[in-house]
């Protein structure tokens, strides 16, 4: 299976950021540019100015772990017949939650992918039976005040499984039925996620520092588009980590996630060293519709 690609937002990202910083300072940008586009020694994404101050914005992708995003695309595809199969069609009541390893399709090919797929359904129908029938109605408060959840593991196909089942007497029909996937993280993710962000450092903050020395406020935007693993407060403490010992460290830091595919939100994370500097402001956090944000 070919490695898919992920939805290009550097752009947009960068134009978020600087929308941000148009309204701390009350001042619209000017003199925007490409660097990149104009193949410039340190190419960053994009340079403007706020009044006198100039602003060089790099960007880069945050991941948990090495490959996540490329994984999760491949994974995306090969989870796609899966769900359409089984999501809306589980025995209620309850809900049924199927996890798989990180890249359950890595190595395979296309007529392996097909049958490991249909494998996959076929398992999972015949377990939720079996969980089914374990505990058939919808339990009451008073009989079961937790609820019931019961699971099944297994190797099908060559693919790890873990399929749970909860239901519960506060349950909302709407989950009744329903097949909710996800992934197994690698149980060291944390230190791969702070080693990956070491990573992209090496790789972006020597351009930025160029234009830091030349006077521009340097701005390391980082883009998050992963629910499941992370938030704002880990990403930066794998940030944090990783400038730790570093010169070169940008003046500030922001974060865009895209995890909403309608709605991104950016946070300054870090600014002057200080960590969450506009936490005690009305600026915590600026909401954008990328529908409306310009590829810069």
């Amino acid at each position: 299976m070919m490695a898919g690609r992920p939805i290009d937002n550097e752009r947009k990202a960068c134009d978020a950021v600087a929308r941000a910083l148009e309204q701390l300072s009350g001042q619209t940008r000017t003199n925007p540019y490409s660097p990149e586009d104009r193949g410039a020694p340190a190419p960053v994404e994009y340079v403007f100015n706020l009044g006198q101050v100039q602003f060089a914005l790099e960007h880069t992708i945050v991941e948990a772990f090495g490959g996540q995003i490329h994984t999760g695309v491949d994974f995306g595809s090969f989870i796609e017949p899966i769900t359409k199969a089984l999501d809306h069609h589980m025995p209620p009541p309850g809900r049924f939650d199927l996890l798989f390893s990180i890249d359950p399709s890595r190595g395979m090919k296309a007529r392996e992918i097909s049958a490991a797929q249909q494998a996959v359904i076929s398992w999972v129908r015949e377990k939720a039976g079996e969980l089914h029938d374990e505990c058939p109605l919808q339990p009451s408060r008073a009989q079961k005040p937790s609820g019931f959840r019961n699971e099944r593991r297994a190797t099908v196909a060559g693919v790890d499984l873990r399929l749970q089942r909860e239901t519960h007497w506060a349950e909302p029909e709407a989950a009744h039925g329903r097949l909710f996937i996800s992934r197994f993280a690698p149980k060291d993710y944390e230190a791969l996620r702070t080693e990956r962000m070491k990573k992209a450092m090496v790789k972006k903050l020597p351009k930025l520092k160029i234009w830091r020395d030349s006077g521009a406020r340097s701005v390391l935007v980082l883009e998050n588009g992963d629910l499941s693993l992370s938030n704002h407060v880990v990403i930066l403490e794998a940030a944090e980590a990783a400038l730790a010992g570093r010169t070169d460290g940008p003046d500030e830091l922001w974060l865009v996630d895209t995890t909403i595919e309608s709605e991104w939100t950016a946070w300054c994370l870090m600014r002057d060293g200080m960590s969450f500097p506009d936490d005690e402001t009305k600026h915590r956090y600026w909401d954008f519709k990328p529908a409306g944000l310009d590829a810069v």
